[in-house]
């Protein structure tokens, strides 16, 4: 008898550790998918709050309006923006090609497209979305504004962020990438 319960007590362990090799090796193994998990998870749970946002700082020199954005830690361009007036969370994406807004970001400015309004096929990080295709009168961040953009709204639940795109930066007179600071020229 006591040589069956020293199997199954070795048996246990084996089984045990064997379990802890498998999740050990998975979690290397899939650390990135993991990790982007966590980060959407975390980025759900936790939403930009505003007072979190920096606020971008202007300056005025010369004739020439001016605003700087701060990396933050993943060295991103995360600031408030005034789309139509109203304060919308940012990210000013030199990869993105237009101002793309989230569904939930347009809908607190009153854009509600119908379903066969998403027309537009956006490659995102997340896959292949559709979008519909809408005019923005104006995006502003600090003193720097531009009117009449060409934009898109997302899916539901298909971007995080409202990205700032090229559509609005290609239309400054010129944006200077130094370090951690974006500067903005209008």
């Amino acid at each position: 008898m006591a040589y069956h319960s020293g199997v199954k007590t070795l048996l246990r362990e084996a089984v045990s550790w064997m379990a802890v090799v498998t999740i050990g090796f998975g979690g290397v193994y899939f650390f990135d998918d993991i990790r982007s998990l966590a980060a959407k998870t975390i980025a759900i749970a936790v939403p930009l709050s505003e007072p979190s946002i920096p606020e971008p700082r202007s300056s005025d020199e010369g004739f020439e309006r001016s605003v700087t954005l701060k990396a933050d830690g993943r060295g991103h361009f995360v600031t408030r923006a005034y789309i139509n007036g109203q304060p919308i969370v940012v990210m000013v994406d030199t990869g993105a090609t237009r101002l793309a807004l989230t569904y939930e970001d347009a809908d607190r400015l009153g854009l509600r497209p119908r379903d066969s309004e998403f027309t537009m096929k956006s490659n995102t990080a997340n896959g292949i979305a559709r979008a519909a295709p809408i005019t923005i009168n104006s995006a502003r961040i600090g003193d720097v504004e531009v009117k009449n953009l060409q934009g898109s709204i997302s899916e539901p639940g298909r971007l995080g962020v409202t990205l700032l795109g090229m559509e609005f930066i290609r239309r400054l007179e010129r944006f200077e990438l130094r370090g951690q600071e974006l500067m903005l020229v209008e």
